[in-house]
């Protein structure tokens, strides 16, 4: 999978179901534009998680540990 289909098909049902819509949109239009710089699709994603792994709502919602666990799992996904 290239990053913008991890983001619309595994990234963003994840930020709905946890934080809503409106919430999850805005952290994924800033992942977007973070994601722009990068080179690879493997880049991308990284960009990506890791702005919305380093938000504060995402960080307050789901502490250090399941943030470290969630990117993990988001980032093995891309090839």
């Amino acid at each position: 999978m290239n990053a913008k289909t991890v983001r619309d098909t595994i990234i963003k049902p994840k930020l709905v179901e946890i934080f809503g819509v409106l919430i999850a949109n805005s952290l994924l239009s800033k992942a977007t534009l973070a994601g722009i710089r990068g080179e690879t699709e493997k880049d991308k994603l990284q960009l990506m998680v890791d702005c919305i792994c380093t938000d504060p709502k995402v960080k307050g919602m789901w502490g250090n540990a399941q943030t470290l666990r969630q990117k993990e799992e988001w980032l093995n996904n891309i090839q």
